[in-house]
């Protein structure tokens, strides 16, 4: 006769439990040894480990971290177009799609603290050169200090590595790092000791006005322009942090003007034949998505 089916509901049959057998006692002991050394690893690698980056934070917002960011580039901005940072002077970079502003240099195997922002979306901070691997989260309206020792001389790359659109995979930047004597021999031919002049917020007498968008969108007030041949004056007004500037290229004409944000001013003047030409943001990203337009020359 077959023995009855256990029920789900009623009580165990009297006897059913013992004590495990010595060799999954051990097995447990294991398990629970292994969590516990894993688990103080873990806090370990995250209270001291130096991949951390060493960083504060402070609220700002994204207008005056723009304007500091272009106060300080005016500042140490070389002839190269670059920005040399001496040692111990604090960096400033900004995040905006799709680029970095400015393109720092800093001098080898020193220690620099940089603020960074994002002007417009969340953006994702890589520095990436060397044995050198930088990851850092920017947001809109909150700045972070972070305490950054570059290696040898030679060329870093900088990624976004959160999604910001859809020309994330072009958002790359670069920080040049050169030796102490080619820093010196920088500084020395940049006025890093005069005071920043204030950006341009007014356009010169008989410009043509353009005005990027306010909101940071990437595009002009204007798709059009029109002028007569000879000198040509294009004044583009940037009221948003996300950095700008305008340039005129076509019929052997390539122009920019310098990258300005939060209320500047970019102009640029080229003598002009009569034609058609484009006005663009030459800042990476801006003109293939849409900040462009037909600037029409006539005789």
């Amino acid at each position: 006769m077959s023995a009855a089916p256990e029920s789900p509901v009623s009580s165990p049959a009297p006897g059913w439990a013992r004590r495990l057998p010595r060799d999954e006692r051990v097995f447990l002991w294991l398990v629970l040894a292994s969590a516990v050394v894993m688990c103080a690893f873990v806090i370990g690698w995250l209270i001291w480990g130096k991949q951390n980056v060493p960083s504060t934070y402070r609220y700002v917002s994204t207008k005056d971290f723009a304007a500091q960011t272009t106060r300080f580039a005016e500042r140490h901005r070389g002839a190269d177009g670059r920005v040399y940072v001496p040692p111990g002077t604090e960096a400033y970079l900004l995040a905006a799609r799709f680029s970095w502003f400015p393109h720092l240099v800093l001098q080898a195997h020193t220690r620099y603290r940089i603020w960074m922002s994002a002007a417009d979306v969340l953006h994702g901070f890589s520095l990436v050169g060397g044995t050198v691997n930088y990851n850092l989260e920017l947001a809109p309206n909150h700045a972070s200090g972070v305490s950054i020792t570059v290696g040898d001389p030679g060329r870093y790359l900088i990624v976004c590595n959160e999604l910001c659109g859809l020309r994330h995979q072009d958002m790359r930047g670069f920080i040049d790092v050169v030796t102490p004597a080619a820093m010196q021999a920088a500084l020395a031919r940049t006025p890093a000791a005069k005071p920043a002049a204030p950006a341009a917020t007014t356009s010169p007498a008989g410009a043509l006005a353009l005005t990027a968008d306010p909101k940071g969108l990437l595009r002009f007030d204007r798709s059009t322009l029109e002028a007569k041949a000879g000198w040509v004056t294009i004044a583009m007004r940037n009221p948003s942090p996300v950095p700008h500037n305008v340039a005129v290229r076509g019929n052997g004409v390539d122009v920019k003007g310098p990258v300005v944000t939060a209320g500047g001013t970019s102009t640029v003047r080229a003598r002009l034949a009569a034609g058609t030409y484009v006005f663009y943001c030459s800042v990476p990203g801006h003109e293939a998505a849409g900040m462009k337009g037909t600037l029409t020359v006539r005789s």
